[in-house]
């Protein structure tokens, strides 16, 4: 169903998951009744699509910032570029594992921004993919929720190399790490989430390793699941803001021969 504004902005929810596309907005040109919307449907449905958007680095900056405060946590900073076009940027190519950004952080990242600028084209690979991990959640067993629920989890920052599930600790010392419950509660929504992934796993507090490894495999696996997964063919002008801790995200392989070029912008926890 969709939901209608006073100023004609619509609201086209994806389907049974959470996440919309938002039309009927110039992100770069909002008034403040339009922001207070915004970030009001951020928190109902986790993930907004804007289309054909126009936005240079400092509009796309006052975009994020609707959601909450630029973060520059990370060696990569607040805002910088995806795929194999301007150098320097983040995994410029290859499939990549489901995960949160900055789990590593004992404060991890709310939001997080991309705005495709070149991808490659339909069937040539490069889609993101987002993972609800409240729904993941819901799917686990009775006896599997009683056995995780009181668990800690230690993540760590992951090795760039890492682009498929390879969990254990990162071989280079001095990485950031950070303890979580494997079962949180979303600050704001209240909603449970599942917050576990391969790519940043290092331990669960008091297990054994493997045993421990064997488990976030287990919970890879529930979200991985097609029903609590959506995936995003980027268009040119595309502006994705997604909560990063109600989704996890991934990134299927693509064709190197195609230029992939986005724009991240994190988000940080509101003051």
């Amino acid at each position: 169903m969709t939901t209608e504004t006073a100023t004609k902005v619509t609201v086209e929810p994806l389907g049974a998951l959470k996440g919309a596309v938002v039309r009927g907005l110039d992100a770069a040109n909002l008034t403040a009744e339009q922001k207070v919307f915004l970030r009001e449907q951020w928190y109902k449905h986790g993930i907004l699509i804007l289309k054909n958007q126009k936005l240079d680095e400092e509009q796309q900056k006052a975009f994020a910032e609707i959601f909450g405060p630029i973060s520059d946590e990370g060696e990569y900073g607040a805002q910088m570029y995806v795929g194999n076009v301007k150098a320097g940027s983040l995994t410029p190519h290859g499939e990549l594992a489901f995960h949160c950004d900055h789990s590593w952080s004992p404060d991890p990242l709310r939001g997080i921004m991309l705005y495709a600028i070149e991808v490659p084209p339909p069937g040539a690979g490069g889609e993101t993919l987002f993972a609800d991990v409240g729904k993941a959640y819901d799917l686990l067993p009775k006896a599997v929720r009683e056995r995780i629920d009181p668990l800690q989890i230690v993540h760590t920052y992951p090795d760039q190399s890492k682009h498929v599930p390879i969990p254990g600790p990162d071989p280079r010392p001095g990485m950031p790490t950070s303890q979580h419950p494997i079962v949180m509660k979303h600050p704001v929504t209240g909603a449970t989430l599942l917050f576990c992934s391969p790519r940043h796993f290092d331990r669960i507090v008091g297990w054994e390793h493997q045993k421990g490894i064997d488990l976030a495999m287990e919970m890879a696996g529930y979200i991985n699941k097609p029903e609590v997964t959506y995936s995003h063919r980027w268009e040119p002008g595309d502006l994705v803001v997604w909560d990063n801790l109600q989704f996890q995200h991934a990134r299927t392989n693509f064709d190197r021969s195609y230029r992939r070029h986005l724009r991240r912008t994190q988000i940080g926890t509101p003051r």
